[in-house]
């Protein structure tokens, strides 16, 4: 079903079913529960406006901190400050919108490069378009990582299906911006090397990638840090990770009873591109390495899932089209098309995008919402821990405090300089490896959990009721419990007075 052989009905139809697929993609985008990592981002930004320099050393932390900080996403906090300042939460969900549409119209102007038509683009579109519900949450540097994506596949599909070299050399300014907005440009430069690879073994011409990929590689030496940015990366990638639920692999994430929707989705996109490349008789070995090895990161660790279901976007629309031109050709379908038309799915899909529009604006889509108990939002177990600060707050108490993982960028944003915190979810970019274990140590109740307290003492202690390290300190007789709401606890050390941030 080429664009040239619609007739007036069917082009009605094909508008129809893109403005339902472009209304679902913004729909789905709208979450507004404030992720943690907003907090730390926008923090930085604030020290970077306001602070008279560069921000090389951390000031949030009362824990010993790497010198320098090598903050990898430091550029998202430099964009996001100033737009929170002055456009306020809906300045930041704007940009998310904009980030997650252009995405979105990567993917299907990728399909469409590949021979696809607009149905068979929009509706792989449609069925891809959850990535969006799993990455977009308000509002993380990933955004970055997954519009870049979309354009590098862009770039690298034009090279490799129309011989388009000149646009390739796109990639490496790219890649500078890239590398100081998010980490995730690993994820380019391993679609870069993957597509040399491909094909070179397709005995295809591969050595402009490889050229590309040099040029990449060395413009990612544009950032504050210079080379120590590259040793942060290496130390990054290569450490484990597994009290951070993003990071953990699809069966582990089972065992643990997390994301079971989106791995069901990742395992059931999986099962669907497999059909279509079966049936297919697939070929191209370049889009199907990508796939393969987008599979197996998304299967080892779920944050990578999104990689394999935006090029499943891309990729598998030409496969479609070729499935649903065998089913058009045979008698039974054109003559159940021929009594069906195009005005009723027409209308279906004119009602479905207005549904999805009216979903989008009354959700409340360009706030940014910070919980202060669990279960407040549906859908999100993301909540924060308001009452137990704003007791701080209210009494005028500073000190050092030593809270849950998800809560630290959202204390150290809302109480520097007040209060210090122990550890928070800028993780490795900030902390040593022996802080970091021992911190975890205590909030599993691991039998070590002492150590922490007794290496860097806190203030106060802000913790989950009913968790193993609030049962630990409970018990413990050093704190006493000062506040506490079906979110949060807060413990004061007996018999200590709090001491200021310089203490």
């Amino acid at each position: 079903m080429t664009p040239d052989r619609l007739d007036g009905g069917e082009r009605r139809l094909t508008l129809c079913l893109l403005a339902a697929v472009w209304m679902a993609v913004l729909n789905t985008a709208r979450g507004n529960v404030a992720d943690p990592d907003l907090w730390g981002y926008m923090a930085f930004g604030r020290l970077f406006w306001e602070g008279g320099g560069f921000p090389y050393r951390d000031i949030f932390a009362y824990t010993p901190t790497l010198d320098p900080w090598v903050y990898h996403e430091w550029l998202t906090g430099v964009l996001f400050y100033p737009l929170y300042k002055h456009l306020g939460p809906a300045g930041l969900q704007a940009l998310k919108y904009l980030m997650g549409l252009a995405a979105a119209v990567l993917i299907y102007a990728t399909a469409r490069r590949r021979g696809a038509d607009p149905v068979s683009a929009a509706i792989i579109l449609w069925i891809t378009q959850l990535f969006l519900a799993i990455g977009y949450s308000p509002v993380r540097a990933q955004v970055f990582t997954y519009l870049f994506f979309g354009l590098s596949f862009y770039l690298l599909e034009g090279a490799r299906v129309q011989g388009r070299w000149a646009p390739l050399w796109a990639l490496p300014p790219l890649m500078a911006l890239w590398c100081n907005f998010h980490g995730g440009y690993l994820a380019g430069l391993g679609l870069l090397g993957l597509y040399a690879a491909g094909e070179a073994l397709s005995r295809r011409p591969f050595l402009p990638y490889l050229g590309v990929l040099a040029a990449s590689l060395l413009a990612t030496l544009v950032n504050p840090y210079g080379l120590k940015y590259w040793s942060y990366v290496y130390m990054a990638v290569t450490m484990p990770r597994p009290e951070i639920a993003e990071w953990v692999s699809i069966y582990r994430a089972y065992q643990l009873g997390l994301f079971a929707d989106a791995n069901v989705y990742f395992l059931l996109m999986a099962a669907f591109a497999g059909f279509l490349a079966l049936w297919a008789r697939w070929r191209e070995l370049t889009p199907a390495l990508a796939l393969g090895v987008t599979l197996y990161l998304g299967v080892k660790h779920v944050r990578h899932q999104v990689f394999f279901i935006m090029l499943c976007g891309a990729y598998l629309p030409r496969l479609l089209h070729d499935y649903l031109e065998v089913l058009r050709s045979r008698a039974g379908v054109r003559a159940v098309w021929a009594r069906l038309g195009w005005r009723v799915p027409a209308a279906l899909l004119a009602a479905l995008a207005l549904i999805n529009a009216y979903g989008f604006l009354r959700y409340g889509s360009f706030q940014i919402k910070v919980p202060p108990v669990p279960g407040l939002e549906a859908g999100s177990k993301i909540y924060y821990p308001l009452g137990g600060l704003d007791y701080l707050k209210n009494r005028g108490l500073t000190g050092k405090l030593l809270l849950e993982f998800g809560w630290g960028e959202y204390a150290l944003w809302e109480m520097y300089p007040r209060v210090r915190v122990a550890l928070d979810g800028r993780y490795e970019t900030v902390y040593p490896e022996e802080v970091c274990r021992e911190y975890f140590d205590f909030i599993f109740g691991r039998p070590d959990w002492r150590r922490f307290l007794e290496h860097y003492p806190p203030d106060f202690i802000l913790l989950q009721p009913r968790t193993p390290a609030y049962q630990l300190v409970w018990e413990a007789g050093g704190w006493r419990q000062v506040y506490g709401d079906t979110g949060c606890a807060l413990f004061l050390r007996r018999g200590a007075a709090p001491v200021g941030p310089g203490g």
